[in-house]
């Protein structure tokens, strides 16, 4: 038989590509699975998960058992695919350098292991304060700023136009915000990458004010308060609030209103902190909307206050403030109701002189920051902040000082500090101070320390 040149050449490769098969299978997979992507890396933030994608399908057990962080962290490990998510069930510790180590023998489905140690690493950051600026004069834009360092704020939005109100993702990398059109009336939503300052349109809202945007704890959805002008039907006139959502796991990201039914209204969205449970204020019932995702259970909790109060981390108890008419006198008191088994009670004191018109959970889901007035002998201006048991409604003082009214307050993710706003209605001499400018403060629960981070500012909110 005659082979030509060719031939011999294709049988050449051949012999060669079995002896190289046959030096891999004898000396083994010296490469074996390697993780494609790890974060965070290098920098981290408060509110991160640990998150390790490989590029095979894993056994799962093997991995999970071959895993250490250092210092060691409580949490639950889940998968999605092939990459493995640890969720911390505290927050990380600013300032905090964390190890990841994933020992060696973990195996993919194929057989294949990873055959060395790996390690990551990553240190926390500080959590920030984003707030508008300035509040005096247009347009407004978001500033940022880390507490207790003076020269740290900078500007991240440039709107000619102006920002209307923002939020920050649950991870702390970017802020979804509303602008005002320069075109025409209306607002639309856009999100800022706070890494790269690139920014992206999610809504675009013609002929609409898109407003009030607030991150789904996973960060994978947003809720916005939308209201359509219905310019085109004169008829109509502009229509109420309603709550849509939108999904940023689409590409492009969709949108769509939260509830089917058209006569479900309502504003200042609440989420709970598992994602599952969210809040609003519907006027036309008068009263708070709150719906459970899983089980679709929607309950009303009778309102004429205006304001969705504030959802506890579970979901399970809503805490609002309530109008009361006594003796020819106004007043605002807190009231707790539980979703199950469905009744309401009262936290503020009964026939007390207070005024406790507003409160923000703790991260703990046992007590409540809460702004208070007193109308006896311990009077104040404006409201001042509490903590208050939120089984026994027992109170204890935070930031009192009357030559401030407090408010827009939050805490930050590890239930260490609380962010507000202060107004100076005072002078030092406690005359009223007709030139007052709202400031942002923040104050360090554990160590009684108040800390002043911007002048002219006002709508601050933390940035994990």
């Amino acid at each position: 038989m005659h082979f030509s040149r060719f031939d011999r050449l294709v049988g050449g490769v051949l012999v060669l590509a079995l002896a190289a098969i046959g030096l891999t299978v004898f000396a083994g997979d010296r490469v074996g699975v390697q993780p494609q992507r790890v974060a965070p890396l290098g920098e981290g933030h408060t509110t991160d998960n640990i998150v390790i994608e490989f590029a095979d399908v894993m056994q799962r057990e093997t991995v999970q058992e071959r895993l250490s962080i250092s210092p060691e962290v409580d949490g639950e490990a889940r998968w999605s695919g092939n990459t493995f998510i640890f969720e911390p069930s505290q927050p990380l510790q600013p300032g905090e350098t964390y190890l990841v180590e994933l020992a060696a023998g973990a195996q993919g489905q194929s057989g294949r292991e990873v055959l060395n140690t790996y390690q990551f690493s990553f240190e926390v950051t500080a959590p920030r304060v984003a707030y508008l600026a300035p509040a005096d004069s247009a347009p407004q834009n978001v500033w940022v700023a880390s507490p207790g360092e003076p020269d740290s704020a900078s500007q991240v939005t440039f709107s000619t136009a102006g920002i209307f109100d923002f939020s920050a993702s649950p991870d702390g990398r970017q802020l979804a915000f509303s602008e005002r059109r320069t075109d025409t009336p209306g607002t639309d939503l856009k999100v800022l990458n706070l890494a790269t300052n690139t920014v992206q349109i999610l809504v675009a809202c013609p002929d609409s004010d898109c407003s009030a945007p607030v991150w789904r704890p996973d960060g994978n959805v947003i809720a916005y308060t939308r209201v359509d002008f219905n310019s085109d039907l004169p008829q109509v006139g502009t229509s109420s609030a309603r709550v849509w959502l939108v999904d940023l796991t689409s590409d492009p990201a969709t949108t769509q209103p939260l509830f089917e039914d058209s006569q479900i209204l309502g504003y200042g969205v609440q989420w709970s902190a598992d994602g599952q449970t969210i809040s609003l204020f519907d006027n036309s019932v008068p009263g708070i909307v709150v719906y459970d995702f899983q089980s679709e259970a929607l309950e009303v909790v009778g309102s004429e206050h205006g304001t969705s109060g504030t959802l506890a981390p579970d979901g399970e108890t809503l805490v609002f403030p309530e109008v009361v008419f006594r003796e020819g006198q106004v007043r605002t008191r807190l009231l707790k109701a539980l979703m199950e088994p469905g009744f309401v009670q009262t936290l503020t004191q009964e026939d007390a002189l207070i005024d406790d018109d507003v409160a923000v959970w703790h991260p703990d889901g046992e007590r409540l920051a809460i702004g208070r007035r007193y109308w006896d002998e311990r009077y104040t201006r404006g409201l001042q902040i509490y903590q208050m048991d939120a089984e026994t409604g027992d109170v204890e003082p935070l930031v009192v000082d009357e030559r401030y009214a407090h408010g827009f307050f939050t805490w930050d993710a590890n239930g260490e500090r609380l962010v507000m706003q202060r107004f100076p209605q005072l002078t030092q001499s406690g005359e009223v101070n007709s030139g007052g400018k709202p400031e942002i403060w923040v104050y360090d629960v554990t160590q009684d320390e108040l800390v002043q981070v911007a002048t002219n500012g006002f709508s601050p909110k933390w940035v994990p």
